[in-house]
């Protein structure tokens, strides 16, 4: 096979957006609204709103974009996620670590998860197959856009990937993925706000009905 054949028969990062319904548009200004967000947090706030107001911003745009195009937001547990219209996936936010959109380097969530994402993944797949076929049955899969904040001395890079998770267990972080989509990083110019992080989602206890 040339090596032109086989680029020809490798999706893009475009394409393999694209089988999950996105576009790295809507990704960016989800993004962006995150940043600008963290940027206004008061100076004399808590020291954990540049984060907070980052995430809410962040879920709440990327909601409100995916919405125009038929997605149907999803307050289940208050985990914040948006369900595709016509497959069985589901997006959620997430914080990773420094190896956030680098294929070869070890992907972590910078918190563990409580029962309700737990429970959202327990679908998910166990490996690198096709994104929709599931051997087990045909439950919701559960994908993340994975950023990561990283404030250097003159800018803050964003970075980024889509991913979807192994199945978890509640109280564990997430360091098992079945697929990974790495994005480029976003720069943006310095934010004096601290860079201090909250939970990605808001997960209370529940119980699960047999």
């Amino acid at each position: 096979m040339t090596n032109a054949a086989f680029r020809k028969l490798t999706p893009t990062t475009d394409e393999r957006l694209a089988e999950l319904g996105l576009r790295r548009a809507v990704l960016d200004r989800a993004i962006t609204a995150g940043i600008d967000a963290r940027a206004a947090s008061p100076p004399f706030g808590p020291t954990n709103a540049p984060g907070l107001l980052d995430w809410i911003h962040r879920v709440g745009t990327l909601r409100q974009l995916l919405a125009a195009d038929g997605w149907e937001r999803l307050d289940h547990w208050n985990a914040g996620l948006i369900r595709h219209p016509s497959r069985p996936l589901l997006l959620g936010t997430l914080q990773g670590n420094r190896g956030t959109g680098t294929p070869d380097a070890p992907l972590r969530s910078d918190y563990a998860k409580g029962p309700a994402i737990a429970a959202m993944m327990r679908d998910n797949d166990h490996d690198q197959f096709a994104l929709f076929e599931n051997a087990r049955n045909e439950g919701l899969k559960l994908w993340f856009l994975v950023t990561y904040p990283l404030q250097l001395a003159d800018r803050l890079v964003v970075l980024r990937e889509v991913s979807q998770p192994e199945p978890t267990p509640q109280n564990q972080v997430i360091d098992r993925w079945a697929h990974r989509i790495p994005l480029p990083p976003m720069e943006f110019p310095q934010i004096k706000a601290p860079n201090v992080d909250v939970p990605e989602e808001v997960d209370v206890p529940v119980a699960f009905r047999r």
